[in-house]
């Protein structure tokens, strides 16, 4: 009787402990998520509150010949 349960706390206690790495694994999975889309939210939002000029040189320059007058047009 004793034996059965010995057997019986060992068997709940490797359920429990598959259980705990299953929570553990699911519980990272989603944190690991969550910091993705937070991440990617925030730099939206960042390159989304500046204008288009203020991202970068290279940017600018590209904006300032897209945007530079056709002087042959205009005449």
């Amino acid at each position: 009787m004793i034996a059965e349960a010995i057997d019986t706390l060992i068997t709940l206690g490797w359920a429990a402990l598959a259980w705990l790495t299953v929570l553990a694994a699911v519980t990272a999975i989603v944190l690991l998520a969550g910091t993705a889309v937070g991440a990617w939210a925030v730099r939206l939002a960042w390159r989304t509150a500046r204008p288009a000029w203020a991202r970068g040189r290279r940017g600018a320059e590209r904006i300032a010949r897209r945007t530079r007058p056709d002087y042959e047009e205009a005449a």
